[in-house]
């Protein structure tokens, strides 16, 4: 399986070819490396380019890119650091076309639902626990729509859960603080 240059025009209408015949079964294979010119660069161990430039060389590198399916189709193309920016338009516009038909659409139905269920139970936090499971704006223990006033035991129930919700409160705050300093740190 000898690999196979062509110029970038070529590359592009074998690329569309290739990911017309995997459609339906089959893969395809992408490679972007830095185009090292011959086997007098100093290569490491790895067989790799040195990526370290010298202060007094500043030289423009091509890229090589390569599209294989793993059996029989190899070709390669080389594109001057000039005509690159051009070349990455074009092939960012294949990829897409050739990629979209393939990829899951996102189920937003569901994505919303539990959005709503998040809202809902952060806002149930920030709210005071109330008799007999009623939520209240003014506090424990209300006693408003209910003539008879609340037993030692249901009072007790009632501060444990609102303590309960307070830590979940504060853990939750936490949380959150701790995500916006590793993000603002980055």
């Amino acid at each position: 399986m000898p690999q196979e240059f062509v110029d970038p025009e070529t590359f592009l209408d074998r690329l569309k070819q290739c990911f017309e015949s995997a459609a339906t079964k089959g893969s395809v294979n992408l490679t972007h490396k830095r185009y090292t010119y011959g086997p007098s660069t100093n290569l490491d161990q790895d067989g790799d380019a040195p990526m370290e430039e010298e202060e007094t060389e500043r030289k423009e590198y091509d890229v090589l890119i390569r599209c294989t399916d793993g059996m029989e189709i190899n070709f390669a193309t080389r594109i001057p650091p000039s005509q690159l920016p051009h070349f990455h338009a074009r092939y960012g516009t294949h990829l897409k076309a050739s990629m979209a038909p393939t990829m899951r659409k996102r189920d937003k139905k569901k994505e919303k639902a539990k959005a709503e269920l998040v809202a809902r139970k952060r806002k149930e936090l920030y709210e005071d626990v109330a008799p007999q499971g009623r939520r209240t704006e003014k506090g424990v223990g209300s006693e408003e729509g209910g003539k008879k006033k609340l037993g030692h035991r249901q009072r007790q129930r009632i501060q444990a859960a609102q303590s309960k919700k307070v830590a979940e409160r504060e853990r939750l705050e936490e949380k959150e603080a701790g995500m916006k300093n590793s993000t603002s740190s980055l």
